[in-house]
Formats: structure tokens, C-alpha cells, sequence
């Protein structure tokens, strides 16, 4: 029998997030109004601010959408894929690996990461319910989630290292 499971850890709407939504609007009046004023006088020089002005508005939207992002846990048999969701819009595969290739699993705190390990963060930043940590790669990575008591059951199922 298959064993699957999705867990979203969702978040909510920073001021950062706000902040940039708000400076992504403005941008576009800006470009536009200017773009109208560049029609009219015929001046290159205006066409090429609005160009970078339009550039900017672009380069905030996609700094707003890493503000609002959703981490999605799929379990599959053994297999246990992390993805983002950005804005809700776009989704990317952060992490695709089987729970045997764990070397060690358990609560933040009760694993002690080797030095010069990259850590990975896949919990949304206002996320408050007990993260649990995984070594994996040689003990070269480590990543944090925060998985329910479902995908926990699941995880200890297939787990095979060492147990903290």
C-alpha cells in the first residue's frame, strides 16, 4: 500500500511584503506617466528612464514575490519532497530525498550540526510549531522542517539512522 501524505505550512503577509507591493505600484505610475511625457516630447532620454524604471518595478515584484513563500512537505514511500510556493503563484523543488538517506533526525536542539555544514531553512519565517532537524550528504547538510505528527509518523516509518 502506498504511503502519501502533503503537509503546506502557510504564512502570512509581511510589512516587508506590503512595502514592496506598495513601491512596485508606484514604480508602474511613474513609468507610465513618464512614458506618456517621452510619447510626447519625443526625447530618448525619457524613453530610457522609463525603461529602468520599469526594470525596477520588475526587479520588486520578484523581491515581493520571495516574501510570501509556502513550503509544501510531500511524503511519497519513503520519499520526502520539499517545494516553495511563491506568492502563490510559482512553485520550485527545493528538496527531493529518500528518508534512508538520513543520517540523523530529531528535534532542533537535540542534533548537534558539524561544523561548516550548510543549513537549509524550510519553514516560513513566522511558523511557531516544533522544527526538527535532519543530517544528510556526510553530515556536509543539514535542514530544518517542521513536519505535523502525520508526516512524523511517516518519516519514523522509513527512517533508518540515528534517532535523537
Amino acid at each position: 500500500m502506498d504511503k502519501f501524505y502533503e503537509q503546506l505550512l502557510g504564512t502570512t503577509i509581511s510589512s516587508t511584503y506590503k512595502l514592496l507591493n506598495i513601491l512596485m505600484y508606484v514604480l508602474i505610475i511613474i513609468g507610465a506617466l513618464l512614458f506618456v511625457l517621452a510619447t510626447l516630447t519625443f526625447n530618448f532620454k525619457v524613453f530610457a528612464l522609463v525603461l529602468l524604471v520599469f526594470a525596477g518595478a520588475y526587479l520588486v515584484m520578484i523581491l515581493r514575490d520571495k516574501q510570501y513563500s509556502e513550503y509544501e512537505y510531500i511524503f511519497t514511500n519513503g520519499n520526502l519532497q520539499i517545494d516553495v510556493i511563491y506568492n502563490q503563484k510559482r512553485r520550485k523543488t527545493l528538496l527531493d530525498l529518500d528518508v534512508k538517506e538520513f543520517e540523523s533526525f530529531g528535534k532542533e536542539g537535540d542534533i548537534k550540526i558539524p561544523q561548516g555544514a550548510q543549513i537549509d531553512v524550510y519553514i516560513p519565517w513566522d511558523y511557531k510549531e516544533d522544527r526538527y532537524v535532519f543530517l544528510y550528504n556526510g553530515g556536509k547538510r543539514a535542514a530544518f522542517i517542521s513536519p505535523n505528527e502525520e508526516m512524523l509518523k511517516l518519516i519514523n516509518l522509513y527512517f533508518r539512522g540515528k534517532r535523537v
